[in-house]
């Protein structure tokens, strides 16, 4: 095993070490050897479980990310159409209180057209009746005439 290649559990179950005269004792070295291994099969293990978790919460960060700005965009959207509905709802208003004026302003013309031709008739009607009255009175003023005449030729 050369200093730049990975250590593997497998690499340590293999790993030949030279003996002395006095060296380690192999027993004790295999031993040693194998609980590395076991320990590092260990770690290998939960670091392949712990990528495969962060994997997945990346991808649930992202389905999160999208959904928030979907959210967001929907959101949007929604303001813009209740901001569209108020300007529309503004403008009907408007249009219904103008014609409301204008209606209000024709009944007023209207009113006061009629108030005039009523005041002309009214006026009218008192000049008749002065003419009558005129009349009647000469007619009256005739007819004593006429009763004082007979009256007075009796």
């Amino acid at each position: 095993m050369t200093v730049n290649e990975p250590i593997t559990p497998a690499a340590i179950r293999q790993q030949e070490f030279s003996t002395g005269w006095r060296g380690y004792v192999p027993g004790e070295v295999r031993t040693f050897l194998e609980e590395v291994a076991e320990a590092i099969t260990v770690l290998m293990q939960e670091n392949q479980t712990l990528r495969s978790d962060l994997a997945r919460q990346e991808d649930d960060l992202s389905e999160y990310k999208r959904r928030e700005q979907l959210l967001k965009d929907t959101l949007i959207n929604a303001q813009q159409v209740i901001e569209a509905v108020k300007a529309n709802a503004q403008k009907e208003a408007e249009i219904l209180i103008h014609e409301a004026e204008l209606k209000a302003e024709r009944i007023l013309q209207e009113a006061f057209s009629r108030q005039g031709k009523i005041r002309n008739d009214i006026d009218e009607l008192k000049r008749l009746k002065t003419t009558f009255m005129s009349q009647m009175q000469g007619v009256l003023d005739s007819h004593q005439r006429l009763l004082a005449e007979s009256g007075a030729a009796e």
